[in-house]
């Protein structure tokens, strides 16, 4: 895949982890900037929050080392094409 192609998986995955970040804050009650709350006040035992906690803990760490082990891919790749006669 081209780079333009990761940037704009990668920027969407950050846009992705901050409204999920900020619907599961809404699921538990937490008010929004500007006093904005939702009626809901779940807990971290119930089973919506874990599952949503999972999948922004999941998210964050490809968000995070995703660059770092393309980064490795690619310079891997280049010195493969280089050593190749």
């Amino acid at each position: 895949m081209e780079r333009k192609t990761y940037d704009r998986l990668f920027i969407a995955g950050a846009i992705i982890l901050v409204g999920l970040v900020g619907s599961l804050n809404c699921l538990q009650g937490t008010p929004f900037i500007g006093g904005l709350k939702c009626d809901y006040a779940l807990t971290s035992t119930d089973t919506i929050i874990k599952i949503g906690a999972a999948a922004i803990f999941a998210l964050f760490l490809v968000l995070f080392f995703g660059p770092i082990l393309a980064a490795i891919a690619h310079k891997q790749r280049t010195e493969e094409t280089r050593t190749t006669p």
